[in-house]
């Protein structure tokens, strides 16, 4: 009987400990951790902008592009700017630069760059002078020291990589006596649905290294 007496006392000991530091730990959660904020875990869903949506005819609103880190896959008719970067480039295996290469990305209305392939985009190439000469006479025009074309059918052939890009040897441009060298390369991409869109970088690649 005792014994049965100390075993409920025991286990009301137990409860009445348990109870109370359930009403401690709540107290300082609201008292010590006040200034901890809790946030709640968020999804952020990135959605295409209204013009890059089209709706289909059952009214079903679709996006056009694939937004993915700064890029947008999507046909060329999103490029709406492009950008050069030109190096001269040693391509075979005798020492000294053969010529540049021009290296290109286009890019969409918000300054995304533009990714595609299977589409046919015709490329005007320019290169001019410096607009000083040899003499440090300021030229009213550039000489023009090349023109070309080139055609694209995929962004990844504009990248920087070695093997990418636009080449053009200094064998193919025409210097004149007192040209400084390379000053402006221009390019003039023209779209598959209409319209054009000009890339430039002005540049200075001096004469006596050509």
């Amino acid at each position: 009987m005792e014994t049965g007496k100390i075993l409920t006392v025991l286990i009301a000991i137990a409860l009445v400990a348990c109870l109370g530091y359930i009403i401690w730990d709540n107290y300082h959660m609201k008292t010590a951790g006040a200034g901890v904020q809790y946030i709640p875990q968020q999804t952020v869903v990135q959605q295409a902008p209204a013009s890059e949506t089209t709706t289909t005819s059952e009214g079903e609103t679709i996006p056009t592009t694939y937004i993915h880190s700064g890029e947008v896959y999507a046909t060329p008719s999103e490029i709406k700017s492009m950008d050069l970067d030109v190096e001269a480039v040693d391509w075979d295996a005798n020492p000294g630069n053969d010529g540049i290469t021009i290296h290109f990305n286009f890019y969409d209305a918000y300054g995304r760059k533009v990714v595609f392939s299977g589409y046919t985009i015709s490329m005007n190439v320019d290169i001019y002078s410096p607009d000083y000469d040899t003499l440090n006479r300021k030229l009213n025009v550039r000489n023009v020291l090349y023109k070309g074309y080139a055609t694209v059918t995929s962004s990844d052939q504009g990248d920087g990589s070695t093997l990418a890009g636009i080449r053009v040897a200094f064998s193919d441009m025409k210097f004149g006596q007192y040209d400084k060298g390379i000053g402006l390369v221009k390019l003039t991409a023209s779209m598959p649905s209409g319209g054009t869109v000009i890339g430039e970088e002005i540049m200075q690649f001096a004469r006596n290294t050509i």
